[in-house]
């Protein structure tokens, strides 16, 4: 399509903080902010200097990008959510038996 991007948690805060500027309730509905980043794609891509055949073609690659960006944030997200799952330190200590034997206290070593 073109050359690499880069994209950033800044860059998306930025962005995303422009459009809850402009529309407050993209901060309580995801689904609106999502509306106006397709809608600025959409309003960006009515000023494509191409044919209508050649920005039909760019909308369908732009459309494929995008779940290809998507599964890899998802792939992304899992793996970090895993990795910080097996970083979590295990908890030391023992539980010391009362005069319960339903209940017990746990005292870290």
């Amino acid at each position: 399509m073109s050359n690499d991007i880069t994209l950033s948690d800044q860059l998306i805060d930025n962005l995303y903080g422009v459009i809850c500027q402009h529309d407050e309730s993209a901060k309580k509905n995801m689904m609106v902010a999502l509306q106006y980043f397709a809608a600025v794609s959409g309003y960006m891509l009515g000023d494509y200097p191409g044919s209508d055949d050649e920005r039909e073609e760019l909308i369908d690659q732009l459309a494929d990008f995008t779940k290809h960006v998507s599964g890899d944030r998802v792939k992304s997200q899992k793996a970090q959510k895993q990795s910080k799952q097996e970083e979590a330190p295990a908890v030391v200590g023992k539980s010391v038996t009362t005069d319960d034997p339903a209940v017990g206290i746990w005292k870290p070593e």
